[in-house]
């Protein structure tokens, strides 16, 4: 690659997370990836926890703008923010799984998530009449999504697809 920057850097973390863990991200890994030398990558990031926090920003702008996407075609922000959750079950790649594994690793990258979920409960909060049930619909897909990246939930499932629409025709009761 001749001009590097940071978003394509970021994109090679994802790979080298999806192709062989978040154990296995390293700066060295990551410079071999995007093709830079490792004091080029450190340009960037200077450290891995500087990369992790990249790559969590970027997940949450993936995800962001992916509720954006189902709002502007007519959806609720409920019924987005569910879609959104659901699309993110759908990742086979395993980036979302590594994403978690990595967080474990430095608990204190979970702030910028802890920053979304709460802007999130303040939007649902003045959009719904019962923003208690909005919640509980959020916080079930949630643990749905987590059921599909720990492996306790299969993909193949059929009661995935019914209680995505179970979720969905009980948001659609909170309009």
């Amino acid at each position: 690659m001749s001009r590097v920057d940071k978003a394509a850097i970021v994109r090679a973390a994802e790979e080298v997370v999806r192709d062989r863990g978040a154990r296995k991200l390293t700066l060295d890994a990551v410079a071999a990836q995007c093709g830079l030398s490792k004091g080029g990558l450190i340009h960037h990031f200077r450290t891995k926890q500087s990369l992790l926090k990249a790559m969590l920003e970027a997940a949450i702008s993936r995800e962001d703008d992916s509720v954006a996407t189902f709002v502007s075609s007519g959806d609720s922000l409920l019924v987005s923010r569910l879609k959104s959750i659901f699309e993110l079950m759908e990742d086979d790649k395993g980036l979302p799984r590594s994403l978690i594994a990595a967080v474990a690793e430095d608990p204190m990258l979970l702030g910028p998530v802890k920053d979304k979920e709460e802007q999130q409960r303040r939007d649902i909060c003045d959009a719904y009449r019962d923003p208690e049930m909005a919640e509980l619909l959020i916080l079930a897909a949630q643990g749905m999504f987590l059921g599909r990246v720990l492996g306790v939930v299969e993909s193949e499932d059929p009661i995935i697809e019914r209680l995505q629409g179970r979720l969905l025709a009980l948001s659609a009761d909170l309009n």
